[in-house]
């Protein structure tokens, strides 16, 4: 079976330049467990920002995809204006020649974040299934939980408004992004996700649409690791893993330490992975909070690989997630897998991934007092924490099996292929 997969990142490609990965690791593990099934042979096409010939490396048949980022600082500012439009106009060319010379059984496209989607526009003889990751749509719609937009812009830096990054930009950007979103989501019929939330999206767009589960495998340095059980340290340790901008809620995890700072009659520290201190995301939200983050006691590590984040979970106490919307968020699943208790917000796919009491608690998206108050919650009865650990061990296990997972795509596309080929949609 020849499947092809456009992805958001070049998989385990990097490998071959030995560089240090602090992003897109789970799907370089769901490459490695495919590539064990000998009767797959795999491509994988994946956005490069210089032109590439395609290559193999370990098994695999590389398609960079090129779409030019100039090293002229001021040709660069002038191609993040363009349209989202043209930018596909260049690019659907080159997309339809990868399909045209790897001639896929089956088209895999790992997100609706990119311009992968728009080759059903042209290609109806194969069967093509997206993987939900993140939903731009309903992610527009909750961009500014945290901040009112013109508090965002009042603070953001001038530099990122002229180099084109700035909030206004950036939400323009997202929100013509999740038109061309519903449109794929409108048109595919094979749609391969893991909680409700991916399921409900996808439905709205296309009743017709056939849906199969299909979990993440977790980079490994998490399998091989398990939380120590809380009390390492001497002070309590709260860990979150957060990444990119306004809706990420990292001014509910400061209010939050604030309040913890003033109330709360333990001695705590608050670890961020992902974000410096220098990150104009804390500095926006210590602007409109009025607050700081080292008087917080919140501490900041920057991007890390995967063993380094496992060396700051494992000796933690509790792992918080503030986001204002996810679908199925890797970090809560990698530190559940390691059997740390978890508190998350309910919203969008997190209620699919835990269950409050059980696993860990869910609590009210953007409520800096709630989050305060569950953190106090766990310090005190850690025995309860140490067991809703075990309890959130347990099903991450069982929900990120390696072999369970390869063997239910592989199944999943063989479905697909049976099903398409026994349709009259081609």
């Amino acid at each position: 079976m020849k499947v092809l997969w456009f992805s958001n990142s070049p998989c385990g490609s990097v490998k071959r330049f030995s560089q240090r990965i602090t992003r897109g690791g789970w799907l370089i593990s769901l490459e490695d467990e495919i590539k064990k099934h000998h009767d797959i042979e795999l491509s994988v096409a994946y956005i490069s920002p210089k032109y590439e010939e395609p290559f193999e490396y370990d098994g695999v048949k590389y398609y960079p995809v090129l779409r030019e980022s100039s090293l002229n600082p001021i040709k660069r500012i002038f191609q993040r204006y363009k349209s989202l439009t043209s930018i596909d106009d260049e690019i659907l060319p080159r997309l339809l020649d990868v399909v045209k010379k790897s001639c896929p059984d089956i088209i895999h496209i790992h997100g609706t974040e990119e311009s992968f989607g728009l080759i059903q526009k042209e290609i109806h003889d194969i069967p093509i299934a997206i993987s939900v990751q993140g939903l731009i749509a309903p992610y527009t719609e909750k961009y500014f939980s945290g901040y009112p937009k013109n508090i965002v812009c009042r603070y953001e830096s001038l530099f990122n408004k002229i180099k084109g990054v700035g909030v206004n930009n950036s939400y323009r950007n997202f929100r013509d992004r999740s038109l061309r979103e519903m449109y794929y989501l409108n048109k595919c019929r094979y749609i391969i996700g893991r909680t409700m939330f991916d399921y409900c999206v996808p439905l709205l767009a296309n009743p017709n649409m056939k849906y199969y589960r299909g979990e993440e495998i977790m980079r490994q340095p998490f399998y091989e690791s398990k939380w120590l059980g809380g009390g390492k340290r001497k002070r309590f340790t709260v860990v979150t893993t957060i990444s990119g901008g306004v809706y990420k809620g990292y001014e509910t995890l400061l209010h939050a330490a604030t309040l913890l700072k003033k109330y709360a009659d333990f001695d705590f520290e608050w670890q961020i992975i992902g974000y410096e201190k220098s990150s104009q995301w804390v500095h926006i939200a210590e602007k409109y909070k009025k607050m700081n983050s080292s008087d917080a006691n919140v501490c900041f590590h920057g991007r890390c690989t995967a063993e380094e984040m496992v060396e700051i979970l494992v000796n933690a106490d509790v792992y918080c997630h503030v986001s204002h919307i996810e679908n199925s968020p890797n970090s809560v699943c990698e530190a559940m897998l390691l059997g740390l208790p978890v508190i998350a917000t309910a919203t969008g796919g997190t209620q699919s991934l835990l269950t409050d009491g059980i696993e860990g608690f869910l609590i009210q998206d953007g409520d800096p007092y709630t989050c305060a108050g569950t953190i106090v919650e766990v310090q005190q009865n850690m025995e309860h924490a140490r067991l809703m650990g075990e309890n959130a061990h347990k099903r991450a296990w069982e929900r990120h099996n390696p072999i369970k997972i390869g063997n239910a795509l592989v199944e999943t596309y063989g479905n697909i292929i049976e099903d398409f080929g026994n349709s009259d949609i081609q």
